[in-house]
């Protein structure tokens, strides 16, 4: 009777867990939750931010490569840049901040999903049972 306890225990727990895991990986990043509040005062410095920051983005080598394949050279990049109004460049600025470098999450839920595979198999092999994939 004890053996059939503990083992509906760890099937509870299993299943618990597998649960926790999809909600939490379900959950959005908070990054994208703010509010830009207008400050009349700061908008030199923010210009000059938001210029810098628009420059060190476009002096990254990646950058740089994808540029010149579309036949743009360093010099058009910069004057095109003076161009632009401060709205813009700010637009552009904030842009840069929500860029994700390392592409999509569908490798971090992939790694996830075979990570619970394995819990699984280990789990099932501690009580016993056989684990048979055809």
């Amino acid at each position: 009777m004890g053996r059939k306890t503990g083992i509906n225990l760890l099937r509870m727990l299993t299943l618990y867990l597998i649960f926790a895991i999809f909600i939490i990986s379900a959950i959005p990043s908070p990054s994208s939750a703010m509010f830009i509040t207008p400050d009349a005062g700061n908008s030199v410095a923010d210009s000059i931010g938001d210029m810098a920051k628009v420059q060190t983005f476009l002096e990254s080598r990646l950058v740089q490569q994808r540029l010149a394949d579309f036949g743009l050279t360093a010099e058009e990049v910069s004057s095109r840049l003076n161009q632009l109004s401060q709205d813009q460049l700010h637009q552009i600025a904030t842009h840069i901040d929500e860029i994700d470098y390392g592409g999509d999450s569908a490798l971090g839920v992939i790694i996830t999903l075979l990570v619970i595979v394995i819990l699984v198999i280990v789990i099932m092999k501690i009580m016993g049972k056989q684990v048979i994939i055809k």
